[in-house]
């Protein structure tokens, strides 16, 4: 059994090619996901005049797209998404913001976008401040900025621990001259 197998694009597939490519891809990935959901044909010169009908619309729509997210993208600048975790007194959060949660923040401002547009820079899991890269092609990309904030109870444990190291390690001018 051959370990890759070409076949015909019937519509776009990120990291694979777009509509009308002849690609190569495992043969259980066609054979499972590609075949089964009408993705793609075998390259038949028959299939090929079909899928070129089809390439014409649909390039026009992709087109229409990426006008559309090039206007997102414009439109997000300096947009900044507020999330509130519970974390603990050292600033560490229970559970990492995902890219998921930073998508419906976005979207609760009115932002069209997906959990897979969303590129994080590594985990967030810290309260902090981070930069988010939104993109929805190798050019087409934006930043935003994601406030990571801690909830009331956090902040105050928060507090507390920071006001609790300060007396324990006081610093006073004469400890650092005399040392």
């Amino acid at each position: 059994m051959p370990k890759t197998v070409k076949l015909l694009l019937k519509e776009s597939i990120r990291n694979v090619g777009r509509v009308g490519d002849v690609v190569e891809v495992s043969a259980g990935y066609a054979r499972n996901y590609l075949v089964p959901h009408d993705l793609a044909v075998q390259p038949t010169p028959n299939n090929v005049k079909k899928v070129e009908e089809k390439k014409k619309e649909i390039e026009k729509i992709e087109r229409e797209r990426r006008e559309q997210q090039a206007a997102l993208i414009g439109r997000l600048a300096g947009v900044e998404v507020m999330l509130e975790r519970r974390a603990n007194e050292q600033g560490h959060l229970y559970g990492a913001v995902s890219a998921t949660e930073v998508a419906k923040g976005l979207q609760a401002q009115g932002f069209n976008i997906e959990p897979e547009d969303v590129n994080l820079p590594g985990k967030l899991d810290r309260i902090d401040t981070y930069q988010v890269v939104i993109r929805f092609a190798e050019d087409l990309q934006g930043e935003v900025k994601v406030w990571v904030n801690p909830d009331p109870d956090s902040k105050a444990a928060i507090d507390a621990y920071a006001k609790a190291q300060a007396v324990e390690t006081p610093e006073t001018p004469d400890d650092a001259a005399g040392a």
